[in-house]
């Protein structure tokens, strides 16, 4: 989404938001770029509550790159939640080349959130790799990464990714009242 437009949707829930007097958060998705960088200017990072970072292209590059340009994300202060870590497209696509241990290692050590995807085509993290994460003391939200209203039905998969990767409620950010929620996202300004 280009900036203009997302500054149009920061318009659009704030005026929801007064409206319903619900908490309407301000995220996007940003892609993780070749040299770790975001594709977003800090200025506009700065003003989303959350930011999820993701690798969209350019996957066949060496192990050690791939870690490095993961690593440079996750020491971003602006991402929050590292989306689909492994890259994988079930059936079309494999998981990229990349050390988990070292990307999970900076998580942590960065207050970052790993992503369960619950799209059926995506199932990432897989059980293995949410198990490994949560040795680390990683947290997690599971997403739906939906692109209609009909795709919010997976949210059952990626719970069904979390149970095989032994989570409890605690791990999982979206389980927390909006109170706990302030604490994980530091930026949030509602």
């Amino acid at each position: 989404m280009g900036i203009e437009k997302l500054k149009v949707q920061w318009k659009e829930i704030g005026k929801l938001s007064k409206r319903f007097k619900i908490k309407i958060l301000r995220g996007s998705e940003v892609e993780i770029l070749k040299d770790g960088s975001l594709d977003y200017p800090d200025e506009i990072l700065k003003e989303l509550d959350i930011v999820v970072g993701a690798v969209h292209s350019g996957f066949s590059v060496p192990k050690k790159k791939m870690t490095e340009r993961i690593i440079t994300a996750l020491e971003n202060r602006y991402l929050d939640i590292l989306a689909h870590p492994s890259g994988r497209l079930l059936g079309k696509r494999k998981a990229y080349e990349v050390d988990f241990g070292k990307v999970f290692d900076t998580a942590v050590a960065n207050g970052k959130v790993m992503e369960i995807n619950s799209q059926p085509s995506r199932l990432d993290l897989n059980d293995e790799l949410i198990l490994l994460a949560k040795g680390f003391g990683l947290k997690f939200c599971i997403s739906t990464d939906s692109h209609s209203i009909f795709d919010l039905a997976f949210i059952r998969y990626g719970l069904g990714q979390a149970r095989r990767g032994w989570l409890e409620k605690q791990a999982v950010v979206n389980t927390y009242p909006y109170s706990k929620l302030k604490d994980v996202f530091k930026k949030i300004k509602l």
